[in-house]
């Protein structure tokens, strides 16, 4: 009798032995990326200080934007405090300036998004030909 409890012991302890194994195939198993943000859905410049843009747009609720101007090498981060999938930031700017977008959440970091700073509703661009 005491042979049979062995027996039935065994595949148990297998299986117990090749638990530490999988935790650590599953902690080295590559993360998919964030995926980056979708070009800003609004831009306009501030009526009284028209090289000042607002830029807004969707993000993952949570995240950490960041808003950079090409030309001038500077930009903005923001908070999805809220946690409602938006932010809006002011960067300086001109029209037809390049600049990207980016968010990042927790340790992990989208790609980058390109776009042009230029008057945006959630129509599209204001002027379709004013940055051509």
């Amino acid at each position: 009798m005491h042979e049979g409890r062995e027996m039935g012991r065994r595949p148990v302890l297998h299986r117990l032995a090749l638990l530490p194994l999988a935790l650590l195939a599953g902690c080295l198993s590559p993360t998919l990326p964030l995926p980056p943000p979708d070009r800003p859905d609004d831009m306009s410049p501030l009526v009284d200080a028209p090289d000042t843009w607002v830029i807004s747009g969707t993000c993952l609720e949570g995240a950490l934007v960041i808003v950079f101007n090409e030309r001038t090498g500077e930009g903005a981060v923001v908070e999805d405090r809220d946690r409602d999938g938006r932010y809006a930031v002011e960067i300086s700017a001109q029209r037809c300036d390049l600049a990207w977008i980016e968010q990042a959440l927790g340790e992990d970091e989208s790609g980058r998004t390109s776009f042009v700073i230029q008057e945006m509703t959630a129509s599209g661009p204001v002027d379709p030909n004013a940055c051509k």
